[in-house]
C-alpha cells in the first residue's frame, strides 16, 4: 500500500500552481495562468501624453485597444524602457478589463510548488507571483491620481 493511502497518513502534499514565468529587469516573476489570455509581441505602441509611467502606452491587438502596463512602475520602482513594437507581453484580464503587461521575456509555463504567496522553481529559487488584478487596480489608481494632479 502506498504511504498516502495508509490510514492516518499525515504527509504533506505540495500545492502546485500553474504559472507562466517571465523576466523583467533581470528578475524572474510568475503569473497564474488563469489570468493570462495570451502571450503576444506588441504591435505599434502609442504613448499617452501626461499618463503616469505605469501606463507605457496603448496598442491595437486584434482590433481592441489595450493599455500597456509597465510592471516595474506599477510596483513603485523605476519605469523600464518605453514599450515598443516587438516587445513581449502577457495579455491578462482582471478588474473587468484586459491589458498587456510588458515583459522582457517569457521563460516557460510550469506547475511550480507554492510557498506562501510565491512559488519555487526547479532550483528552489523563490519567484514572486504577480496578481494581474492588483496590478491593474494600482495602475488605475495611478492614472486617476495623475489626472487629479493635472486637472
Amino acid at each position: 500500500m502506498p504511504p498516502w493511502a495508509a490510514p492516518g497518513y499525515a504527509g504533506q502534499v505540495a500545492e502546485l500552481r500553474n504559472v507562466i514565468v517571465v523576466t523583467l529587469g533581470g528578475a524572474r516573476y510568475a503569473v497564474d495562468l488563469r489570468w493570462v489570455r495570451e502571450v503576444v509581441s506588441l504591435g505599434f505602441v502609442t504613448t499617452v501624453p501626461t499618463a503616469p509611467a505605469s501606463l507605457g502606452g496603448v496598442c491595437n491587438l486584434h482590433g481592441a485597444i489595450l493599455p500597456v502596463l509597465d510592471i516595474a512602475a506599477v510596483l513603485g520602482g523605476d519605469a523600464g524602457p518605453p514599450a515598443r513594437q516587438g516587445d513581449s507581453a502577457l495579455v491578462v484580464e482582471g478588474e473587468g478589463m484586459a491589458c498587456a503587461l510588458r515583459v522582457d521575456g517569457v521563460d516557460r509555463v510550469a506547475s511550480l510548488r507554492a510557498v506562501d504567496d510565491d512559488v519555487l522553481d526547479a532550483s528552489e529559487q523563490r519567484l514572486r507571483v504577480l496578481d494581474p488584478g492588483a496590478l491593474i487596480r494600482r495602475a488605475l489608481e495611478q492614472v486617476a491620481a495623475e489626472a487629479e494632479r493635472a486637472g
